[in-house]
């Protein structure tokens, strides 16, 4: 895992740089953040149906809790 990353210092001056392995993984994540992607976009639908069944599951488990 790569990425090259082109960012603005405090003072608005471009630079680039790379980063590799887990650093990379992290950083792709939170630049996913920035453009309104999740872990869940990425995903496939088979398994995304499967987590929302699930949630769906242990929603209807949990007793009701009104607002105060």
């Amino acid at each position: 895992a790569q990425v090259e990353v082109k960012a603005y210092d405090l003072k608005g001056e471009s630079f680039n740089f790379t980063a590799e392995g887990r650093r990379a993984v992290v950083l792709q994540h939170e630049i996913d953040h920035l453009n309104g992607i999740l872990f869940f976009d990425h995903i496939s639908r088979l398994k995304r149906e499967l987590y929302l069944k699930k949630l769906s599951n242990a929603q209807k488990k949990k007793p009701n809790q009104t607002a105060r």
